[in-house]
């Protein structure tokens, strides 16, 4: 239950910025939907190893929340490393939105 309570708190508070932000700067780019849906796959299948993680770690959510809410931590320094679908998926978004000057 506690875990199931962190996964949600992560979600809410770290996660889903996270991708909202990575969706709209592909929107912007006009990246194609299967970028978009990789790093979608990748932010779900992150929770539960940033739950473990604020389970072990829980001023990690509060500094890195914050982070993510004043801008000062990028997406991929947090769902990067998290498993190889989410390197994937972050390098692709990266290099797309790079080749378009985002």
């Amino acid at each position: 239950m506690l875990q199931e309570l962190l996964a949600s708190v992560v979600s809410v508070l770290i996660v889903d910025p996270l991708q909202a932000e990575m969706n709209e700067r592909l929107a912007q780019v006009r990246a194609p939907q299967a970028v978009v849906a990789d790093v979608r796959t990748c932010a779900e299948a992150s929770l539960p190893k940033l739950a473990d993680r604020a389970a072990a770690d829980p001023l990690w959510v509060v500094t890195t929340a914050f982070d993510v809410w004043t801008g000062r931590t990028a997406p991929d320094q947090i769902l990067g490393g998290t498993s190889t679908q989410c390197d994937a998926a972050i390098k692709a978004a990266r290099i797309y939105l790079e080749s378009r000057g985002a």
